[in-house]
């Protein structure tokens, strides 16, 4: 007798063959959906399945739970697409913030000691500086010879004397000289002349300017802390600096310079009588020009101090220091340099100098005086051995006269857009601050002098300069946003929204790259097993089950 039941049982197909015929009973019904769109979602749709039961991502899985209905697993999906839309959303503008604002400047110390930095270079520039006497008696044969004709002593006195205040911004000032044709033209006679070797030799000494001098409230000798040095605003009298060759040989031998102090408030500073003899000035030119810049700077603004007059300068340092971790920044982000990018298009600096701002502008303006005279003057700007230009001649000045209005304006390329400017002659000079930078903020107190403090008959200036506070504020430039803290931000972002991690991105491209094609090969190669065909003995019969089977099913 025949029992169906007897029969093996068909049970799970092998290597994930879902759907079709396996074994001896048909487990699943042909789709209607022929078309080829159908079949591939047919092959692909248990590999999906089983990403989804298997995700790290919250909600995917929801997606494929046989337990949920139909409108729950929608309802999911919507969720997943708005969480999704949302972590995009938030990290487009944390990436554009990371691209826009990559830098900051925040406060690093409120209360650092002003001895941390030293106290500035003073230059003092007389208007009235060349020594009349000398001038007018002896100079000229000094360096035109003893037999120099009365012609040419003549034009050495005039032109002398009209720039005897010389700036490069101040041309202006010669107009009375060059406004005479015959000076002018004449003026070729003097061009074998060394300028600074002459306003070296014609200008006051040190102790025919030079009353008192206190350091600290210390008496010094003027001469000994004071030496001369060119700057944009010609010779003057600078104190504190490191751009003479002896200087920088006593920073580099002397740990305490260049000088600092600890103290703070009038008289803590640098405090200078000047007194000048009046018999040794002419009329007209009066006040002592300052200067406040840094040890190692060429040259900065000028302020004039009106003579018999006691005056103040307070003096606040700003400190400004750039981590390293800005480098990776370009430098028209970060808007400052480092000493050593040389190599940076933005980088223009003084030969032999450290990089500052303000040696970056006397750099760009000598380039404009190259530029337009094809010389550069050495009362101006430094030159050494190396310098590939020609100094400027007295003859040359001509060309620096007729450019005065270039000369004496200087302009930002951005500043167009902000400012009008009547002019269209002007230097332009984009110069970035250097990423370690120290500005010093001045404030001027003038007030007359007292009689009982000094012989005003005689000409004398007081000029008190010193550090307002003891402590100063330190500002430091980082980076607002790296690389790893966007990484780490983008992955908060990530787990907040849909509580992945980065192991689940990886895992999301292993299933869609490698485990996808691994499934593609297997089920290409990997055949159905053929049914096995069971004979099950009854008695003195033999019964093929299949057969049997086979035969019912297409009756």
């Amino acid at each position: 007798m025949f029992y169906p039941l007897e029969l093996p049982r068909p049970r799970r197909p092998l290597y994930g063959a879902f759907g079709g015929q396996s074994g001896l009973i048909q487990t699943q019904k042909d789709p209607k959906d022929k078309s080829r769109l159908g079949r591939l979602w047919r092959f692909y749709l248990p590999y999906f399945k089983d990403y989804a039961e298997e995700s790290s991502v919250h909600g995917i899985r929801y997606l494929a739970d046989p337990k949920l209905r139909k409108f729950e697993r929608f309802i999911w999906l919507l969720i997943l697409i708005a969480t999704s839309i949302g972590a995009i959303l938030v990290y487009v503008d944390l990436n554009e913030l990371y691209q826009s604002v990559r830098i900051q400047t925040t406060i690093k110390n409120t209360m650092l000691p002003i001895f941390r930095i030293p106290f500035p270079s003073i230059g003092l520039c007389p208007r009235n500086r060349l020594n009349w006497k000398l001038l007018e008696n002896g100079a000229a044969e000094h360096f035109l010879g003893a037999n120099v004709s009365a012609v040419k002593k003549d034009l050495f006195i005039k032109f002398f004397t009209a720039a005897g205040d010389p700036h490069l911004s101040r041309m202006n000032e010669m107009s009375r000289f060059f406004m005479n044709e015959t000076l002018a033209s004449n003026l070729h006679m003097l061009d074998s002349l060394n300028l600074r070797d002459v306003y070296k030799y014609i200008q006051f000494k040190c102790q025919d300017l030079f009353k008192m001098c206190r350091w600290r409230g210390n008496p010094v000798n003027c001469c000994d802390v004071f030496e001369d040095q060119f700057t944009e605003s010609g010779l003057c009298f600078v104190f504190n600096t490191e751009i003479s060759p002896r200087s920088r040989k006593r920073a580099k031998e002397d740990q305490f310079y260049p000088r600092r102090t600890a103290q703070y408030g009038e008289g803590t500073g640098l405090d200078v009588f000047l007194r000048l003899n009046r018999s040794l000035i002419r009329p007209g030119k009066r006040g002592i020009n300052v200067m406040i810049k840094q040890t190692q700077q060429w040259s900065d603004a000028i302020r004039l101090v009106p003579p018999e007059t006691h005056s103040r300068v307070s003096i606040t340092p700003r400190y400004t220091v750039s981590s390293e971790r800005t480098r990776s920044v370009p430098t028209e982000v970060r808007r400052c340099l480092f000493d050593d990018e040389t190599d940076s298009p933005h980088y223009k600096n003084l030969p032999g100098f450290q990089y500052w701002v303000g040696n970056c502008r006397s750099r760009c303006h000598q380039e404009h005086v190259l530029d337009l005279c094809n010389c550069s003057p050495s009362i101006f700007f430094p030159f050494n051995e190396n310098d590939n230009f020609t100094l400027c001649k007295p003859s040359d000045f001509k060309c620096l006269y007729d450019n005065r209005l270039t000369f004496s304006i200087e302009r930002h390329p951005d500043e167009n857009d902000f400012v009008k400017n009547p002019f269209n002659e002007s230097m332009i000079c984009d110069c970035f601050t250097s990423c370690t930078q120290l500005i010093f903020e001045r404030v001027y107190t003038t007030n007359p002098l007292d009689n009982n403090e000094t012989d005003t008959e005689a000409g004398t200036t007081r000029i008190d300069i010193f550090f307002q506070s003891g402590w100063f504020v330190q500002y430091q430039t980082v980076m607002r946003f790296t690389f790893v803290e966007l990484l780490a931000s983008f992955g908060g972002i990530i787990g907040l929204f849909l509580g992945a991690s980065l192991l689940s991105g990886f895992e999301l491209v292993y299933y869609f790259t490698i485990g996808l094609y691994m499934y593609v090969h297997d089920k290409r190669e990997v055949k159905k097993p053929e049914p096995r065909i069971v004979t099950i003995p009854f008695g003195q019969r033999k019964i093929t089950p299949i057969k049997y089977i086979h035969q019912s099913f297409n009756k």
